[in-house]
């Protein structure tokens, strides 16, 4: 009998918990409480503050010049789109299955977020739907690396030079993964970093952005910091503001708080370990779950050199469970194994969280409201990837051993065996 029937579980909830943490953790946060710097917006103290230590440790990490750690990712693709001179009139193509910030932040610069459908393989951006939306009013793409997947970035990278459009990385989900032995993040023009709770590198919120190129570094830097900027080493004063005006773009407060730093440094110093250890376990599972009728695994890129998870993503065929819906077989496997098990995003046209037309500042002119109505859009695959196919679970799960990962295989196997029993 099924868990969810009253059956007895194939694994109690005895997963690791998420996020990680230790007594170097406790070290970095105690320093910063003990200097009297919690901000970057502080008095310089004869230290380095742990916002710069982090930018200079996490652009060496990526192998790029610079980093800029920021409040929330959402704030992070604001910027981007404003260092790149993105406004009114302008279009952005996004992919529809994704978190809603994504979309939002095209609207926040009163741009039109386009939306276009997914990779059935990946449920990242489909490089065909990107070229039959492109308009002489596109001036960039945010492809996002959906749940630890990656986007077919040779491709991308060739329609955005052939086009001339920019490229903002959405890396919020794939802290660490490589294409071509290139970082995610490093590929494009500008990428985005979130580090909400949830995420495989967190400070509670947080986010960073990387470049290689000086000039965004510049704008952006000014863009998180209220129209400021690092002031110059020579000139730095003890118990001295060490951001000064500098004004050539008129930016706001984006910045992260040296607690959050400081957490972020030694989630960083764990980083590589932790990914190595859960794509280990991720492949493991693909290996096995392939195997069993009605479950398919998400694809994965001969260019892809390493890869890092936000969540564990599967594909599921109905008819193998008895015609039931998705969202029953994830409750009856959760039940079985004893962790979240959700479905995929919704579509942004259909998610409650976008909603554009809701705010009063995005209704400036007909054409406008026009072109951020939801209602236009019918993206099948994404809303099949939603609704009628996928599952996806935390990626803590793959911190765990192999005895682990087979509860997780057998999980699946019992739901697919006694599929009959579910109640829908």
């Amino acid at each position: 009998m099924l868990a969810v029937n009253g059956g007895t579980p194939i694994k109690d909830k005895n997963w690791t918990k998420w996020p990680l943490w230790s007594s170097r953790t406790l070290e970095q946060l105690e320093d910063v409480l003990k200097s009297g710097r919690w901000a970057i917006s502080g008095q310089w103290i004869d230290a380095t503050s742990k916002n710069e230590e982090f930018e200079l440790a996490f652009a060496k990490f990526h192998n790029v010049p610079h980093a800029i750690a920021t409040d929330h990712a959402s704030g992070g693709l604001v910027m981007a789109l404003e260092a790149l001179g993105i406004g009114p009139g302008d279009e952005v193509i996004v992919p529809a299955l994704t978190w809603v910030a994504t979309a939002i932040s095209v609207c926040d610069v009163n741009a039109v977020p386009v939306l276009v459908d997914i990779d059935p393989r990946t449920y990242c951006i489909s490089i065909e739907k990107i070229v039959e939306a492109i308009t002489e009013r596109t001036k960039a793409i945010i492809p996002v690396h959906l749940y630890g997947c990656l986007t077919d970035m040779d491709a991308l990278v060739a329609l955005a030079k052939k086009y001339n459009i920019a490229i903002i990385e959405d890396a919020s989900h794939s802290h660490g993964s490589m294409w071509n032995e290139k970082y995610v993040g490093t590929i494009g023009n500008i990428g985005v970093f979130s580090m909400q709770q949830g995420k495989a590198m967190t400070s509670g919120e947080g986010g960073a952005m990387l470049t290689s190129s000086k000039d965004f570094y510049d704008k952006l830097i000014q863009l998180r910091s209220n129209s400021r900027v690092y002031i110059a080493e020579s000139q730095l004063q003890y118990n001295r503001m060490q951001l000064v005006e500098k004004g050539t773009i008129m930016g706001t407060n984006y910045c992260l708080s040296e607690f959050q730093a400081a957490i972020l440094l030694d989630q960083l110093s764990n980083l590589e370990a932790t990914n190595r250890k859960k794509e280990k376990k991720a492949l493991y599972l693909d290996s096995q779950l392939k195997n069993i009728p009605g479950v398919g695994i998400m694809h994965r890129h001969k260019q892809v050199t390493k890869q890092t998870y936000y969540r564990y993503a599967v594909k599921i065929d109905r008819a193998y469970f008895n015609g039931k819906s998705v969202a029953s077989i994830g409750k009856a496997l959760e039940a079985e194994i004893g962790v979240q098990v959700e479905q995929p995003y919704p579509p942004l046209h259909q998610s409650p969280l976008y909603r554009p037309l809701t705010k009063k500042r995005y209704k400036w002119s007909q054409e406008n409201i026009d072109a951020l109505n939801v209602e236009r859009y019918h993206l099948p695959v994404s809303e099949k990837a939603h609704a009628d196919e996928g599952l996806i679970l935390h990626h803590a799960i793959l911190l765990g051993e192999e005895k682990d990962m087979n509860d997780i295989i057998a999980g699946f196997q019992k739901v697919q065996k006694h599929s009959a029993e579910i109640k829908e």
